[in-house]
């Protein structure tokens, strides 16, 4: 609230009052001496509420204005920058909540990508060693293959010798049917113990 010239007023015109009649001659009572009009002390109560007014007004007002002015001006700058730093304040708390939110927002989309990831390394590690293992399986099939083909083949060929061997035997001798018999007994038995042994365990 401003402080106002006006408001001196009434208190420079009690004042003048009290000036005026401690000024008066004595005599009379004091309440007799205010209700009577008399032009000196009207004079003299209007000069001093004058001189008074001046005086107030070049040495009271102007400072008591100032400073109230000064004091409304620094309210007016607190409130302000108080306004001002809650502004700011909730500025940075909704950007603090962006923060938070967004850096979890990318602490799902890093826990999700990280999974889609281990997801699929997973998936390639199944399909390397099923791909690994059918290359093993097929390996071993045609070794396996291989190796009954060549037990095959040295059967077939000593097969072939043993039989070359028993015909030329009987063809080198007038046989009976014993010796013939012994003869193919004996074939049989070394096709067996070569067959036996010639074949991979």
């Amino acid at each position: 609230m401003r402080f106002r010239p006006n408001s001196l007023v009434p208190l420079s015109l009690v004042l003048a009052s009290g000036s005026a009649v401690a000024s008066s001659e004595g005599g009379g009572g004091l309440g007799q001496k205010l209700i009577e009009p008399h032009f000196g002390t009207i004079f003299w109560t209007l000069i001093t509420f004058i001189l008074m007014l001046v005086v107030l007004r070049k040495y009271a007002w102007g400072p008591i204005l100032g400073a109230l002015d000064a004091r409304e001006k620094s309210i007016s700058d607190d409130l302000e920058q108080a306004r001002n730093e809650r502004e700011n304040a909730e500025a940075l708390v909704a950007e603090h909540r962006d923060l938070v939110a967004q850096a979890r927002r990318e602490r799902a989309e890093a826990l999700a990508q990280g999974q889609r990831d281990a997801e699929k390394v997973g998936a390639e590690i199944l399909e390397e060693a099923r791909r690994q293992r059918e290359q093993v399986l097929k390996q071993t099939e045609e070794q396996v293959e291989s190796a009954i083909a060549q037990a095959r083949a040295e059967m077939r060929g000593i097969t072939a010798d043993l039989a070359i061997k028993a015909a030329e035997k009987l063809l080198t001798k007038n046989l009976d049917d014993a010796t013939q018999r012994e003869l193919v007994e004996a074939y049989l038995t070394d096709l067996e113990r070569t067959g036996s042994s010639g074949l991979p365990s």
